[in-house]
């Protein structure tokens, strides 16, 4: 394990069972909201990568794991993920956040030991997709939008639920997608994945 993680792995027996394994990591470290969210994301990946024929197991493996940085506070994520030598954009320094999908991809290996690359690559765009994304990609990107537990009203989810129901998978995708860019003006960043994602949906709808 890399020395930059073993401070969120103190004290913590694992078991190799990845579902009671991300219980005790999050709990351990307070992360009672972060452990929710990914119980509700793996229910949503693993329904929704039954509909699709998508290994099931994939789906929840990627989903336990996606947001397990957020363990790291929001302004040591940068400078962890520079000492682990992740690539970062030059864009990713407007809004240190955007960087804990790719932790989440480092720390999935360098804590948890998940070398499936398929589940990885999931991971590690959960939050802005990219383009050229895997089935693995769109089905974790979808259940994590769509199991947001927001305040007021949120429309897009909705129809997110309803074009998976019709099986448009990609429609999902593109209504988040153009969610986020009808706020660009009022976001810090718009990161260069989601551009090129949503750029790729429209050429594909």
């Amino acid at each position: 394990m890399s020395i930059l993680y073993e401070r969120y792995t103190e004290g913590i027996s694992f078991t190799g069972e990845i579902k009671k394994d991300i219980e005790r990591f999050l709990v351990n470290l307070n992360e009672y909201d972060t452990y929710q969210h990914t119980i509700s994301v793996a229910d949503e990946a693993v329904r929704i990568a039954n509909m699709f024929n998508l290994d099931n197991d994939l789906a929840s493996q990627a989903a336990f794991l996606h947001d397990i940085s957020n363990v790291i506070p929001k302004n040591s994520m940068m400078s962890i993920a520079e000492s682990s030598g992740i690539d970062i954009l030059e864009e990713e320094y407007s809004y240190h956040r955007i960087i804990h999908q790719k932790l989440s991809k480092d720390m999935a290996k360098k804590i948890f030991g998940c070398t499936n690359d398929i589940v990885l690559n999931a991971i590690e765009c959960h939050t802005t997709l990219k383009a050229r994304s895997s089935l693995l990609d769109k089905v974790l990107f979808v259940s994590d939008k769509i199991s947001w537990n927001l305040p007021g009203d949120h429309p897009y989810q909705e129809k997110m639920r309803e074009k998976i129901e019709l099986l448009d998978l990609n429609g999902a995708v593109l209504i988040y997608l153009n969610h986020v860019w009808e706020q660009r003006d009022k976001l810090k960043l718009v990161h260069p994945w989601l551009i090129e994602a949503r750029e790729e949906m429209f050429a594909l709808s």
